[in-house]
C-alpha cells in the first residue's frame, strides 16, 4: 500500500517524511474503507513569528474526496496530528455524516466570516520588522463553483479541513459562502442573502448581510487591518463572490470563481 502514497517534503528532513508515510500506510492498511489516490505533503510556514511543520494528506475514502491538514512546531509532532487526524476523517467518512461539535467564539468577527484571527497581529509583525507593506496574495485558484445546496457543501467543508468552502447556491443562483461559527456549528453568507431560507435552519444560521463589495486590495486590507483569517467578498464589477483565506505563513490566497 505505501507504494501508491505520493510524498512531497519542502524543508522537512526525508527520513521524516518517509516516517508520516509509513505510518500514512499503516493506518490505511488497517482499515476496511478503500482509501486511494493518497498524497501527503511536510512543508516548513517560514513565518517572521516562528517556524512551524505542515502536514497535509489529501485523498480519496470509499470514493470520497477528503484532506487533513495539521500544524506543528515540529515536523514528528504534525506528523502525530496528521495520522490522527486521518484516522478520525476515514471514520466520519464511513459513516453517517453528523454535524461537528462546535462551541461558539466570542471574538469571532460577527460580519465575516472568520473563526480565528492572526495568532501575532499583522500591524505589531510588520512594526517589528521596519515594514509597512500588507502581506501579498501567495496564490490565486480559479475552479469552477460547485452548484449545490448550502447542507451539501457543509460535508465537503468537514470533510476537506477548510476554513470556508465557496461554492453557488443553484437555489438563489447566488455564489454562497459556509463556514464554522455559533450557534448551530455552521453558517451561511451569499453574495446576497434569499428573503425566505431555503435550507435546514437546525443546521445553518443565516449572516442577513450582503457580501461586501471590494477589490481585492481592498479585501486584503481589510483582513490585515481586522487581523482576520478569512474573508467573502464580492467583485464590484461582476458581483461573484471571492473568499480570500490567510495561509499558514501569514500570506493570503485567493479563490474565485469562473
Amino acid at each position: 500500500m505505501n507504494e501508491a502514497i505520493f510524498v512531497r517534503a519542502d524543508g522537512v528532513a526525508l527520513d521524516l517524511a518517509h516516517e508520516v508515510r509509513r505510518r500514512v500506510g499503516d493506518l490505511v492498511s488497517g482499515t476496511d474503507a478503500l482509501v486511494e489516490a493518497l498524497r501527503v505533503r511536510l512543508s516548513r510556514t517560514h513565518d517572521e513569528d516562528a517556524e512551524q511543520t505542515v502536514c497535509q494528506v489529501d485523498a480519496e475514502v470509499d470514493g470520497r474526496r477528503v484532506r487533513v491538514q495539521r500544524l506543528a512546531a515540529d515536523a514528528r509532532q504534525a506528523g502525530d496530528r496528521l495520522v490522527e487526524g486521518l484516522r478520525q476523517r476515514i471514520a466520519e467518512v464511513s459513516l453517517e455524516w453528523r454535524p461537528r461539535p462546535w462551541t461558539e467564539r466570542a471574538d469571532a468577527p460577527e460580519e465575516l466570516p472568520a473563526a480565528t484571527r492572526a495568532s501575532t497581529p499583522w500591524s505589531e509583525r510588520a512594526a517589528s520588522a521596519g515594514r509597512a507593506m500588507l502581506p501579498a496574495i501567495a496564490r490565486i485558484k480559479e475552479p469552477l463553483l460547485v452548484w449545490c445546496a448550502p447542507e451539501v457543501a457543509v460535508r465537503t467543508l468537514d470533510a476537506m479541513d477548510y476554513q470556508a468552502h465557496l461554492f453557488t447556491d443553484p437555489a438563489t443562483e447566488q455564489d454562497s459562502v459556509v463556514y464554522r461559527a455559533g450557534p448551530t456549528g455552521y453558517r451561511l453568507a451569499s453574495t446576497w442573502p434569499a428573503e425566505t431560507p431555503r435550507y435546514d435552519t437546525s443546521l445553518l444560521t443565516l449572516c442577513p448581510r450582503p457580501a461586501p463589495r471590494l477589490s481585492d486590495d481592498e479585501a486584503v486590507q481589510r483582513c490585515a487591518d481586522a487581523e482576520l483569517s478569512a474573508l467573502f467578498y464580492a467583485d464590484p464589477s461582476t458581483g461573484r463572490g471571492r473568499l480570500l483565506y490567510r495561509r499558514f505563513d501569514g500570506r493570503f490566497g485567493l479563490v474565485r470563481g469562473e
